[in-house]
């Protein structure tokens, strides 16, 4: 397997698809309508190449996705990796405390 297609998560819009590209605008014009304030500088557009997610990444690795039409912040939780908007985490006392944390900054 060649490292082109060993990578999991890319910036180049050459492997998008075309649903992966109007994802992507869809991205970029939420953006652009209501920038968040949770996303900084090193802004890139993301594909996993495994889920087929899109979405907006910093250098801090703050990640953004649109949640229906509303572009969000997804989360990870930092102790046992879950991941989702932060009205999915709450499957466990670790994400509900991470969620509670993130919501009161």
């Amino acid at each position: 397997m060649s490292a082109y297609n060993s990578d999991i998560v890319t910036s180049d819009l050459s492997r998008f698809g075309y649903r992966e590209l109007k994802m992507a605008a869809e991205l970029l014009a939420a953006y652009c309508d209501n920038p968040p304030n949770f996303l900084s500088d090193g802004l890139t557009v993301m594909l996993n190449m495994h889920s087929g997610y899109v979405f907006l990444s910093d250098e801090d690795f703050n990640v953004g996705m649109m949640n229906g039409k509303t572009l969000e912040q997804y989360h990870s939780c930092p102790e046992c990796g879950s991941e989702g908007f932060a009205e999915e985490l709450n499957e466990s006392d670790c994400c509900r405390a991470y969620i509670a944390d993130f919501l009161k900054d």
